[in-house]
């Protein structure tokens, strides 16, 4: 694992800047540049130290120009880093192939339309109309969307089973004792999407605690998917002026990152008092303090999961082509595992 001092000597920043940008201090004057570089080297230190895959790598050079289409704007992938290791992951595959890649940040139709002129595929990261989906599929006819499946018949897609590992966390720690548990989510609509995003989790986490009678509607609490909307979260729960939760359980590690702060700020002790789980394990969830409990969500694999299915298509496959790939729990300090609660 890099430590703080390996990212602040590889971005060229001391060590308590690090610390307090990967905790999401917002009394921190930085740039916003400064800001991308330190999680970009926190990202890349934890994922290429361990994982060289030598035998993937290989000298054929594609001469390829693809093009990754953003839902989110550079800012706003800041505060979910989970989306920066699955950029990541397309550049470090697309660098072992010879892949040319540029970023798009925009769902503007015209906008983007110039930047994906002369491409030969189209990466779309995040969640979109079917309106746009069909749009980008007319710019490009070699296309493959990450952390959506908008129309499985139609389009390439990897993903992760969302209820799936929803469900098992929550047995795991249903397992372990846990019984009043919150849940901290965020909300976003979309044009053509009548749900509102990030409800998967959300249902799952209903559905499960109703099955086992343990579900709280007013401990059911939605906002945004930023360290700034757990934050607010945590300040909700607290307003409810009653007995707390034993556990809460978070939509993404941003969440979980910013209600800890709320929840240290009120003087409650994690997780003495109160233990937390989040969802991606994104580079920042070993530095918090305490340290992050969460669950692992490939992200860098996605994103080369990603390339590999374009190529894929590029070689003449035409039957659409699901990736599914599996989570896991990382126990850490926010939560105890067997044995030490």
């Amino acid at each position: 694992m890099a430590t703080i001092k390996d990212i602040a000597a590889t971005a060229g920043v001391s060590t308590a800047t690090v610390s307090r940008v990967l905790n999401y201090d917002n009394t921190l004057s930085i740039s916003e540049a400064k800001r991308k570089r330190i999680f970009e080297v926190a990202e890349q230190l934890d994922y290429a130290s361990p994982r060289k895959r030598a035998a993937r790598r290989t000298n054929q050079n594609l001469s390829l120009n693809v093009a990754m289409v953003h839902f989110l704007s550079p800012s706003q992938e800041l505060d979910d880093p989970y989306y920066i290791a699955i950029r990541m992951g397309m550049e470090q595959r697309c660098r072992e192939l010879g892949i040319t890649l540029q970023t798009v940040y925009s769902t503007d139709e015209k906008e983007a339309g110039q930047a994906l002129r002369g491409m030969n595929g189209i990466i779309a990261v995040g969640k979109f109309s079917l309106q746009f989906c069909a749009w980008l599929k007319q710019q490009c006819p070699y296309l493959v969307f990450v952390d959506s499946s908008p129309t499985e018949s139609v389009y390439d897609s990897v993903v992760i089973d969302v209820v799936m590992a929803v469900h098992q966390t929550l047995a795991e720690l249903w397992r372990l004792g846990y019984r009043n548990i919150a849940y901290f989510g965020g909300h976003e609509v979309i044009a053509d999407f009548d749900t509102l995003l990030g409800e998967q989790r959300r249902k799952a986490f209903i559905e499960f605690m109703r099955d086992h009678d343990g579900c709280h509607e007013d401990w059911v609490i939605t906002d945004g998917f930023s360290p700034s909307s757990g934050y607010r979260m945590s300040q909700q729960l607290l307003a409810l002026k009653r007995e707390l939760p034993e556990l809460v359980f978070c939509g993404n590690d941003s969440i979980a990152i910013g209600a800890i702060r709320g929840f240290q700020e009120a003087g409650i002790r994690i997780p003495e008092q109160l233990a937390l789980v989040g969802i991606n394990d994104i580079p920042t969830a070993q530095y918090t303090f305490p340290s992050l409990t969460t669950v692992k969500v490939y992200s860098e694999m996605m994103g080369e999961s990603a390339i590999d299915l374009l190529i894929e298509q590029i070689g003449g496959r035409i039957v659409p082509k699901k990736v599914v790939l599996p989570t896991q729990i990382v126990w850490r300090d926010s939560c105890r595992s067997e044995g030490t609660r």
